[in-house]
């Protein structure tokens, strides 16, 4: 253990020997210096002494003090004086360096000595105290937080400097606001229920993420922990430390999306190979079975056999082509290998060459077409996508309206999008399969009223090209009685 340093710089050589035998017999280290403010002032950086006894005047009145003074700008060592008389300017001036102790003649050594040992282990703690708090002060710094007192009978803040910072006020502004203006409403209540069960005795110590209102306006998070403790004289307050904790959030929300896309992405990977699997299989063995029959027995079969098999086998490639055609444009979209390109166009114009598309599809089946009236307006979108999702919604509404049913297709302008809607009073969707629709896990597909055969895939395809569009898609349906499928798309003013 290395031995405590003193350094002695005393006009009286009687106090310097005297105390000088008893320091070393106390098992300290003595540098004794010539009472000359030069010595004192070069022996002081030589040695570097953990404390210095030394008069106040030296080969001239105050030098003692002088070179304290000096020693100062460089180093906190402790400091005893001793004065020769009671001399109140003296004292002042000694004071303003900030001594431990100060004597004047005559002293008693052993008084003097215990000074010494006190005056050593009190800058020791002195010392750890300011290296914790320099440590504390980097620990709340990189942590972005600040520590606050609340008086348990007012509630007011008392937070220091750092507090205020983290979320943009100064320390009045804290302390003038309250919990009450710097949370929102529900985050207080949460914070003042737990606040009160602490001074209630129901809990140690709370920890609470909640939100904070910055003073920019903006919400951050931060997490709130803090108990209740006592002062030496016996008063409670509630301590607690506030941390920024925005970062960590905004990270964690993004893990989330991230981890939600995943999922989706992953749950549309199964149901497409799902779809491949099991969806394609069927109406190749159609084929398949149909292509065979014609095959193998076309001797045997009557002229109406073949045209129904022949019919079959064309309503069968029908089917297997459109779900084809929808599973590479919705599988182009998800790997972003579709083509993009807006264009502007007039919408009216789009609806009349999409209904002249199925005039024999409307006719088979005896359906009658009513066209709404031509909204004059021109949109910013991807043509292409726009009519492929019409195609699919006309499409729709001619497999599930029975023979005879009317269909409605228009759209309307309204102040900042335009609507296209498409109508039939066909079988209709009931509630519960209405939550299915446009979503891949929940895979929704019946049969037309011809037997047609469904994809599963055409509103699905139809919300992503909408989507894609900055548009949105919407469906009010009612069983047996029709549906009324809505696109919404931003128009050019």
């Amino acid at each position: 253990m290395n031995q405590e340093k003193i350094l002695l710089c005393v006009q009286e050589h009687s106090v310097t020997k005297n105390l000088g035998e008893i320091l070393v017999n106390s098992g300290f280290s003595v540098v004794v210096s010539n009472p000359v403010l030069s010595s004192v002032t070069s022996l002081a950086s030589e040695s570097n002494p953990d404390l210095i006894v030394i008069s106040t005047s030296l080969d001239y009145e105050y030098a003692g003090i002088e070179a304290i003074t000096e020693l100062r700008k460089k180093t906190n060592v402790p400091v005893i004086y001793l004065s020769s008389s009671d001399n109140k300017e003296a004292y002042n001036k000694a004071k303003t360096t900030n001594p431990i102790a100060y004597f004047s003649m005559p002293i008693e050594i052993d008084n003097l000595v215990r000074t010494i040992e006190i005056g050593l282990t009190n800058h020791q703690l002195q010392q750890e105290i300011v290296e914790a708090h320099k440590k504390y002060e980097m620990v709340i710094k990189a942590a972005k937080a600040g520590v606050y007192e609340i008086d348990p009978a007012t509630f007011e803040i008392d937070g220091e400097e750092k507090l205020a910072e983290v979320f943009g006020y100064t320390t009045q502004e804290v302390k003038d606001n309250g919990w009450g203006a710097l949370l929102p409403i529900e985050d207080f209540n949460r914070k003042k229920e737990l606040l009160s069960s602490l001074l209630q005795g129901k809990i140690k110590s709370y920890s609470l993420e909640h939100r904070v209102i910055k003073k920019a306006g903006t919400l951050a998070w931060a997490v709130s922990s803090g108990s209740l403790v006592t002062d030496a004289r016996g008063k409670s307050k509630i301590v607690g430390t506030l941390t920024d904790i925005t970062e960590r959030k905004l990270a964690e929300e993004k893990l989330k999306k991230y981890s939600e896309d995943l999922q989706k992405s992953n749950s549309s990977k199964d149901k497409f190979f799902s779809i491949i699997s099991h969806d394609l299989r069927n109406p190749f063995n159609s084929l398949l079975g149909f292509s065979e029959l014609l095959a193998n027995n076309i001797e045997d079969l009557t002229e109406d056999e073949i045209k129904e098999s022949a019919k079959s086998l064309h309503r069968t490639a029908t089917n297997l082509f459109n779900l084809l055609t929808n599973l590479l444009e919705w599988s182009r979209l998800q790997t972003g290998n579709f083509s993009f390109e807006k264009s502007e166009f007039s919408l009216g114009g789009l609806l009349n060459h999409v209904v002249s598309i199925y005039s024999d599809s409307l006719e088979a089946k005896n359906l009658q077409l009513i066209k709404g009236q031509d909204c004059e307006v021109n949109i910013l979108a991807d043509q292409n996508m726009i009519e492929a999702a019409i195609r699919n919604l006309v499409s729709n509404a001619i497999k599930f309206t029975r023979d005879g049913g009317t269909i409605t297709v228009g759209c309307v302008r309204n102040e900042n999008d335009a609507e296209i809607f498409v109508t039939d009073t066909g079988v209709g969707i009931s509630s519960e399969d209405q939550e299915r629709l446009f979503k891949i896990d929940k895979q929704f597909t019946t049969e037309g009223t011809k037997n047609e055969k469904g994809t599963g895939f055409g509103l699905l395809l139809c919300k992503e090209l909408v989507e894609k569009n900055n548009g949105t898609i919407k469906v009010k349906s009612e069983k047996d009685k029709g549906s009324t499928f809505t696109i919404t798309l931003p128009y050019l003013k």
